[in-house]
């Protein structure tokens, strides 16, 4: 119904914020139904505003919170499905404090990784610039001079010959080429198959795989540990706890897990056969399932795994400023080298 950009500058802040000051409204005893409209009075974003009246008018008109903000359809998935679980287990209060933590995370990450970007990206266009700008005029005019003398163009010089007039005569079809480009894969994510393989690689790729699954068992862990809390199953426990990893190979796979437990076998067995989480967390599991304090232990590992989560992302950010630079660095001083040597040559046969 509402839209709430979730590229929008601030929008993480915006959903810390609203997700502390709404556990505080809890702990002080008002009740959601009152407390709702005390957030969109204090609320400075339009469009959460908005979307907190509607949410207030669902909730005064008997809909459950969760519901309610999810037919606001502006709040991520991820938000929406711990509201679930904090309000089904009746922890609604620690789910929100939890997730005002994750937010403001989630900002700080993004801030720095703005900042890390901005000097290379700079960097790169500058470059483009450069090239452009040679292939475009400064080329051409040389060309043009040792022609009119009657000289003969280098061989190396045909490369920038073909970029100009690919830039003067093709920018536009390429421009479509990238929009069209970009049309296509975003459709094929809407495809449940496609969406499935590309969920799959983002847990098993080398690259980032390792990061994703310390995140998956951050979530799942965290809100497990709710259930387990509140006095329900694991099996029960399981289809809150889904909704929490946004990811359709991860869900099947827990799904799997599920079946198994059902069938008699050892919850931390099942974990480890569907290999998404660490051999360390499937100890602790272990321990806390023979020692009857698996719902503390979760807590526990939630809150390591969400640590290490932070560590890893901030040691990514703080590389990726300095390998931009060196990789955009090495670019450019090639391509300074490929522009000299043709205007040495084309020089050197005017003289």
């Amino acid at each position: 119904m509402i839209e709430l950009g979730r590229k929008t500058k601030g929008y993480e802040m915006d959903l810390s914020m609203l997700c502390h000051q709404f556990s505080l409204i809890l702990k002080s005893g008002i009740h959601p139904v009152e407390g709702i409209p005390l957030l969109y009075e204090d609320t400075v974003n339009p469009k959460l505003k908005k979307a907190l009246e509607f949410i207030s008018n669902e909730v005064v008109h008997g809909s459950s919170l969760y519901l309610a903000f999810e037919a606001a359809k502006c709040f991520p998935s991820y938000m929406t499905t711990m509201i679930k679980v904090g309000e089904q287990t009746g922890m609604l209060e620690p789910v929100l404090e939890g997730l005002s933590r994750f937010y403001e995370t989630q900002a700080n990450i993004r801030r720095r990784i703005r900042s890390a970007v901005t000097y290379p990206l700079v960097l790169a266009i500058f470059m483009l610039g450069v090239i452009a700008l040679i292939s475009l005029e400064v080329i051409p005019l040389f060309i043009e001079m040792l022609t009119s003398l009657g000289g003969r163009v280098p061989d190396q010089v045909g490369l920038f010959i073909i970029l100009g007039n690919t830039l003067k005569n093709g920018v536009l079809y390429v421009v479509a080429a990238l929009v069209l480009l970009v049309i296509v894969v975003w459709l094929l994510t809407r495809l449940k198959k496609i969406r499935f393989i590309m969920d799959k690689i983002k847990v098993v790729n080398p690259f980032t795989g390792g990061i994703y699954k310390k995140v998956v068992t951050a979530r799942f862990s965290g809100a497990l540990s709710l259930t387990l809390k509140s006095g329900m199953t694991i099996t029960e426990g399981f289809g809150l706890v889904s909704g929490v990893l946004d990811n359709d190979y991860v869900i099947r796979k827990i799904r799997e897990a599920v079946n198994e437990v059902s069938s008699g076998k050892p919850f931390w067995e099942a974990i480890r056969d569907t290999g998404l989480f660490p051999a360390l967390f499937v100890r602790l599991i272990k321990t806390g399932e023979k020692t009857g304090s698996l719902d503390a232990m979760m807590e526990k590992v939630s809150h390591t795994w969400q640590e290490e989560v932070d560590a890893s992302l901030g040691r990514v950010v703080s590389f990726i400023e300095p390998a931009c630079v060196t990789v955009l660095s090495l670019i450019l001083a090639g391509v300074l080298l490929s522009v000299i040597l043709p205007l040495i040559s084309i020089m050197a046969s005017i003289g």
